[in-house]
């Protein structure tokens, strides 16, 4: 809830810079070159760098998970008093999340940009951040592919219903709902409970 406080804060300091184009945001002109290694113009291009970044932080991710330091986390997760107690500092376990959550955001944000040659402080909006771990959760918390899985139907879901009916979001919310009810750990967990059973 902190976190959606700052969040709704920076969106209205944003909203706020009219040198920034403030509500009406601001269009981006050039995209970013990267030294020329890359012509982000070019749509091929641009999805082989956005796949790369994902099977990329994919990896990373699963790297840091099967690490010392991700097992730490998951303790720290776990049993917060007790990892403390063995003698592991919390507070700077959970700061080097939160940095390298922050830098894989910044990179999805950097590309977004690039994708949409347009920059809005509506994708500072709490509402943007509900989406974001409703996909999450919808996916499956705690998984390594539940979030990607979550963002797939998700976004598959609120096109396929935005095209039936313009109050698509009076469907979606019930049937997210029967599935954080009845299906534990997401779309994810399901599954992995079809596969055994």
């Amino acid at each position: 809830m902190i976190t959606l406080a700052f969040a709704q804060m920076a969106y209205y300091i944003a909203s706020g810079l009219a040198r920034y184009g403030g509500d009406d945001g601001l269009t981006i002109y050039k995209r970013s070159t990267f030294g020329g290694l890359i012509n982000l113009s070019s749509r091929v291009q641009f999805y082989y760098l956005c796949l790369a970044c994902l099977f990329g932080g994919i990896y990373l991710i699963w790297r840091i998970v099967n690490s010392r330091f991700g097992m730490v986390v998951q303790g720290l997760r776990s049993n917060e008093a007790r990892m403390q107690a063995i003698g592991f500092p919390a507070s700077r376990y959970r700061l080097v999340c939160f940095i390298i959550a922050g830098t894989m955001c910044g990179l999805a944000g950097a590309l977004l940009a690039n994708n949409t040659d347009f920059v809005s402080p509506a994708v500072m909006y709490w509402t943007r951040s509900g989406d974001l771990m409703v996909m999450v959760i919808l996916g499956g918390m705690g998984s390594l592919f539940g979030p990607m899985i979550g963002a797939i139907v998700y976004l598959l879901l609120e096109e396929l219903l935005s095209q039936v009916t313009e109050y698509w979001a009076l469907i979606m919310g019930p049937l997210l709902l029967l599935i954080v009810l009845f299906g534990r750990g997401g779309i994810f967990g399901l599954l992995g409970r079809l596969r055994r059973g």
